[in-house]
């Protein structure tokens, strides 16, 4: 699945999808290739990793679980809206107060009626809060880059949250 097919699936839910737009979309899902599934998830997990950052939780003032929640409802809201949020943080405020926690559960649903065999499937970068590196760390350089330059020991290392 590319990308833009991805984004097909979820604006056909509409602007401010609620339950029975994911569950729909799960229905839909379901019907596709396994391959597909676990790519719309790989889709989901970059695209939610990509608006975990700093400015992004400030700009909704939200944090955790919540934070994440909030930046599902980002996605679920269409490939403009997030593109926008994406490049300027300070449009997540309007969504500080809705979620879209569904949007999380839909590929793991849909491949188990799909296939009958539970979920396993992990992405390749977590969507959890906190973990884009790159997003919360300011202009500290990548991890890659300090350990490529040797530098890796005289930085100073990362609060843990």
């Amino acid at each position: 699945m590319e990308l833009a097919e991805f984004w097909e699936l979820i604006e056909s839910m509409g602007p401010a999808p609620e339950d029975d737009g994911f569950k729909a979309l799960t229905e839909r899902l379901a019907t596709r290739p396994v391959d597909d599934i676990i790519a719309f998830e790989d889709h989901l997990a970059y695209l939610l990793h990509a608006l975990d950052t700093q400015a992004h939780a400030r700009a909704a003032r939200a944090r955790g679980d919540w934070f994440l929640y909030v930046r599902c409802r980002a996605v679920a809201s269409g490939r403009a809206v997030y593109q926008a949020i994406l490049a300027d943080p300070k449009q997540l405020r309007r969504f500080a107060k809705w979620e879209a926690e569904l949007l999380l559960s839909v590929a793991s649903e849909a491949y188990e009626r799909g296939t009958g065999s539970p979920w396993v499937h992990e992405s390749p970068v977590s969507y959890e809060t906190g973990s884009n590196d790159d997003g919360w760390s300011g202009s500290r350089p990548p991890l890659l880059w300090r350990v490529l330059l040797g530098v890796a020991g005289l930085l100073p290392r990362r609060r843990e949250r």
